[in-house]
């Protein structure tokens, strides 16, 4: 599934929320997308402490997949199906995750180790990082200077941003939306499997 980024934020998103993630990724990216992406992330601060408790739960493996390995995050809901051979890893614990409710990435185990790196950038190829409240100010901090166009995920509008702007994140996708009453982020790293980001958009829903 990701986080540093400068952004123009101002003090709407702390730099330590981007303190593990990958250079991909979203309005978490205060330390991301302006300067794009000084990519190096610092692990050992914490979120806002302000900010709600972040929700780890157990995965499920009990979705159904026709194509893929199924994942279900048992405290928020939503499942998925991610690529054969690849694992899901929960870094929402993580010094880094910023206080995201939740951060979970998708990939080999190789690109998705048990514990964040203590130093470089961690950049998962997918990640699904969840955020409380509206997504009006992750679109602010991420669609600048980047291109943006509509999409739907689970019949839920939503943004999809292609990074444009250079540096480490440039062809990072990401796509953001809002579901009761948190914004969902989907993040691609650059250059990664596109036919693997696909399955997951394409199988992402909440069950009903």
């Amino acid at each position: 599934m990701a986080g540093q980024r400068d952004l123009p934020l101002g003090d709407a998103f702390p730099p330590d929320r981007f303190l593990y993630a990958s250079p991909v990724a979203s309005t978490r990216f205060r330390g991301v997308l302006l300067s794009l992406l000084a990519a190096t992330f610092v692990s050992g601060c914490s979120g806002d402490p302000g900010s709600p408790p972040p929700l780890q739960a157990t995965a499920s493996s009990s979705v159904s997949c026709k194509t893929g390995e199924g994942y279900q995050h048992t405290t928020l809901g939503y499942h998925l199906c991610f690529p054969n051979g690849w694992t899901p890893r929960d870094y929402t614990a993580e010094p880094g995750a910023g206080g995201a409710l939740s951060v979970v990435a998708f990939g080999l185990p190789a690109a998705v180790p048990s514990h964040v790196p203590a130093s470089g950038s961690f950049m998962p190829p997918i990640e699904v990082r969840v955020v409380a409240g509206a997504k009006d100010q992750t679109e602010i901090s991420l669609a600048p200077g980047n291109q943006v166009t509509q999409t739907s995920v689970d019949g839920i509008p939503a943004e999809k941003i292609v990074v444009t702007q250079s540096g480490p994140a440039s062809g990072a996708v990401i796509i953001v939306f809002e579901h009761q009453p948190n914004t969902f982020e989907i993040e691609e790293a650059p250059g990664g499997d596109d036919a693997a980001f696909s399955l997951v958009l394409d199988s992402f829903s909440f069950p009903g």
